[in-house]
């Protein structure tokens, strides 16, 4: 220790930590000269063995009281009962020079007998870097252990100096830059063999885990501390090659799962978890162990990925076995493995998480099968208007429940994967082969005779597309001057698509959407359905050819339309045109027009192509994401208050190409032909057919002058040529049962009756005291989800303020029903061993995953002191 050093630290001692007197022993005269060297500021130095004990006492507590005093002495410090300066040396500081003391100094600490543990460490404090970092971590009251661990997240570099994020540091210097390759040892692992706290380190670990080896490893803890906390989570014993992996003592075994449970979920280290945890799983040959494992045993599992892959095997295997004999056992295990980790992480490789697609498929086949056994008596309704309305509140499901399932499924192989493969033909037998084919029989009976929907296009109740201006818009235009609507036509938004889409715009703050339904016209497709929507006194097909016009005006075009609406002080516009309009620009563009048409194409400009018909699933769901902006833009910017999105028609899709059983029989192409398509031929004078529905636009769509056509029976084809798939123009439900998608915006008492909420959770039961280090709470779910009040998601956890003491379990809450029974939730957390004080408040915390807010902090106490004492 040189001179300046020497100054610097005894300068520290009287101005920063304002001490007035100050005793050195330098037992071995080391700085006997230094000592005359000394430039202190207004510190008088005394060289205790040049004077008297009694006169210095009387100088330093009478004569003065207030400078300052270096007490040196090239000796020893004497012995208390020998000690004329006892008192003095008690209320005042000693000093050392040695380089224990030195570091001490340095890091604050003053408890003298910390020194020898210090000059233990010496190999530590040689870097001057170790000791600034360590110096951030020192607390005065530190005890030898305390440093130690503070030592250790120095080498680790270490968020916190804590077991755990110690340990997860460690792991992560395991990692190598090959996902499937590891490093038996951590680089940080040598350097605290290096500087002698490996024995400390080991010992840490046993009493945090119970872990103890003759020769113990890095590498074996990591194993042992995974396939504990799978044992631990595991709803069965564990497979008997792993049990030589357990931890021994129980007391501490929870640890093992909340230390892996922490780790997996934190966010600068669950990467290194996944490829760590995902090459020892490989090494144990877990996916061959796991093959004859319930899913069930394995639902509360989160330590290897490779049990999600055999629970969405196991969830495969009894769908396609058992269909939806065991739906709620299924539904609930779906709802659990959708709240784990390997579900909401993003999982290297790929834009979405393929674990919580998948169990979105499958959660829609299940759905769709459970839907199916409420018919099992088939689909048999005594009137047209009673079979529409079971289509629009429950039948459309079938549609919908088809859809997604096909939309996930198919990002699922595209990812790579062909694991819902079986899957997929249950489904399409239960879809095409059942649905299809049954409500096809049940609506094409009500299509002829005198009085059937060919001669006579009408279900009671229901509005006709035709008749979409005067019953839905006039009124509103007419109730005031000032009124303006908007009006949005998304080509081939079907009912199913529009039912989700409304469900999507009640989801958002201070809207609320209505769904209604209009009978669309006959054939239904593209020309015909937009004819029908546009304002009009009179339309019909001109001079015998298959061009529409309105009041006289043409309306095939996009211009055309325009000019038909700026009759009836309006425009068109297109949806790609106004979204990409700044506020300003749209007001602007609208200015003059209180009737607004805006034609938005997704759906049917992807189905139409034989090329992309495959994606028309994919479309659909883009629809909803780009109507749903949609209407928010006009409400937001354009002070939209009364908004309608509607269809031109809707449509049919299988995902299996359709066979020849599905093609209608035409041996010619019937003269007087105008336009021939897959589903619909109109034309003039074409005479009748038995394979065919043959009707007048003049009944099915009130055109004057009117076609005539010809729809396939049921869901048959007349020719395949192009795609055959995605189809529209038939008379079908889900061709011709158009939406119409009512939004207004809510506002003053409306807003604050209607907002938008999530639902709200309670804690069940009145005990607040854990006394396990696994347990349960109950919750439930106050209300049920309704379009208004959405699924709410929390992470629950116990804390001692923010400090962590247990794992964190996400659960989501979105329960439709109404029994207040089926709305509860279980939650167990694992509580990590520790000395917790049974008169202290601890909390039991519920977060927001997504914001961190707090939804809820209960006071819990923790005595865990009966199961610890065994």
């Amino acid at each position: 220790m040189n001179l300046s050093q020497l100054q610097e630290s005894l300068q520290k001692i009287y101005h920063t930590e304002g001490h007035r007197i100050v005793f050195w022993h330098d037992p071995n005269a080391e700085f006997a000269e230094e000592i005359q060297s000394l430039a202190l500021d207004d510190v008088t130095v005394i060289q205790l063995q040049q004077e008297s004990a009694l006169a210095l006492k009387v100088r330093l507590e009478t004569v003065d009281l207030n400078d300052k005093y270096l007490l040196y002495a090239p000796t020893p410090e004497p012995e208390p009962e020998v000690d004329w300066l006892l008192d003095i040396r008690l209320y005042s500081r000693t000093f050392h020079a040695d380089r224990a003391s030195i570091v001490m100094n340095e890091l604050g600490l003053t408890r003298q007998a910390m020194r020898q543990h210090v000059a233990l460490r010496s190999k530590f404090f040689n870097s001057q870097d170790r000791v600034s970092r360590l110096k951030k971590l020192i607390d005065v009251n530190d005890q030898e252990k305390d440093l130690d661990l503070k030592m250790l997240a120095v080498i680790s570099r270490a968020d916190q100096p804590s077991v755990f994020d110690i340990l997860m540091k460690l792991f992560a210097g395991m990692c190598a830059e090959g996902e499937t390759e590891y490093q038996p040892a951590s680089p940080a692992l040598e350097e605290i063999e290096k500087y002698d706290l490996a024995p400390f380190f080991w010992e840490t670990m046993g009493l945090t885990f119970g872990y103890t080896a003759s020769n113990p490893t890095l590498l074996d803890l990591l194993i042992r501390l995974l396939v504990s906390d799978f044992a631990n989570t595991l709803k069965a014993a564990p497979p008997t090659s792993l049990e030589h992996f357990l931890l021994p003592n129980k007391s501490v075994a929870t640890n093992a799962s909340v230390f892996v449970s922490q780790w997996r979920s934190h966010m600068g280290h669950y990467q290194q978890y996944g490829q760590l945890s995902g090459i020892i799983a490989a090494q144990l040959g877990l996916d061959k162990l796991l093959s004859a494992t319930s899913s069930f045993a394995l639902t509360r599992s989160m330590t290897f990925e490779v049990v999600e892959r055999q629970i969405i095997r196991s969830l495969r295997d009894m769908i396609v076995s058992e269909g939806a004999g065991n739906a709620e056992e299924l539904k609930s295990l779906i709802l659990k493995r959708k709240d784990g980790h390997w579900a909401n992480i993003k999982l290297p490789g790929f834009e979405e998480n393929v674990y919580a697609i998948a169990y979105l498929a499958i959660e829609a086949a299940l759905d769709l099968l459970v839907l199916r056994t409420k018919y099992d008596e088939g689909l048999s309704y005594p009137s047209i208007q009673r079979l529409h309305r079971a289509y629009t509140t429950e039948l459309f499901r079938f549609d919908q429940l088809y859809r997604q399932f096909h939309e996930f499924a198919d990002k699922v192989e595209l990812a790579g994967w062909d694991v819902l493969k079986e899957i997929q033909s249950v489904v399409e037998a239960c879809y095409s082969g059942w649905y299809l084919t049954r409500l096809a029989m049940c609506w094409d009976s009500f299509m002829p005779g005198a009085d059937g929907l060919l001669a006579n296009w009408t279900v009671e109740n229901v509005s006709k597309q035709q008749h979409f201006h005067s019953n839905f818009v006039k009124p509103i235009l007419r109730g005031s001057p000032k009124s303006r609507v908007f009006v949005i036509i998304s080509d081939a938004l079907r009912y199913e698509v529009a039912e989700e889409l409304t469900r999507s715009i009640n989801a958002t703050t201070r809207f609320k959407a209505k769904l209604d339904s209009q009978l669309g016209v006959l054939p239904s497709y593209t020309a015909l359905g937009m004819a029908a929507l546009l304002p009009h006194d009179h339309y019909g097909y001109k001079d015998g050819s298959d061009q529409l016009v309105v009041d006289g005006m043409p309306c095939g075009s996009f211009e055309q339309r325009n000019a038909v609406l700026a009759n009836h002080e309006g425009m068109a516009l297109r949806a790609g045109e106004i979204m990409a309009m700044s506020k300003d620009q749209g007001r602007e563009s609208i200015r003059q027009s209180r009737l607004v048409y805006i034609y938005h194409d997704q759906i049917d400009s992807c189905g139409d192509h034989a090329a992309s018909e495959g994606k028309t699933f994919h479309a659909a769901r883009t629809a909803i994401e780009e109507l749903t902006a949609l209407v928010k833009f006009i409400v937001n910017s354009l002070n939209g208050s009364h908004i309608f999105v509607t269809a031109d028609h809707g449509f049919l899709f299988q995902d299996q190409p359709p066979t020849v059983l599905e093609k209608s029989e035409l041996d010619v192409k019937p003269k007087g032909a105008l336009k021939s398509k897959k589903r619909y031929i109109v034309g003039q004078d074409m005479g009748q057919t038995d394979k065919a529905w043959v009707g007048s636009t003049a009944n099915t769509a009130e055109t004057n002058p009117a076609l005539e056509f010809w729809i396939p029976k049921g869901i048959n084809r007349f020719h395949f040529s192009g795609g055959a798939r995605f189809v529209h123009g038939g008379a079908m439900p889900q061709e011709v049962i158009v939406p119409v998608v009512q939004v207004r915006e809510l506002e003053g008492k409306a807003a604050i009756k209607d907002a938008v909420k999530r639902v709200d959770v309670s804690i069940l039961g009145s005990n607040r005291k854990i006394v396990n280090t696994l347990q349960k709470f109950e919750f439930i779910q106050v209300e049920k989800v309704t379009e208004r009040a959405l699924p709410r998601v929390l992470v629950f956890s116990l804390r001692d303020g923010d400090m962590l003491i247990s794992n964190e379990v996400l659960v989501t809450f979105n329960s439709t029903s109404d029994s207040m029974e089926e709305r509860k939730r279980p939650v167990k957390l694992m509580v990590k061993k520790g000395a917790y004080d049974k008169a202290r408040e601890y909390a039991l915390v519920l977060r927001d995953p997504e914001t961190q807010i707090e939804y809820d902090r209960i006071p819990v106490t923790i005595d865990l002191a009966f199961i610890n004492d065994f």
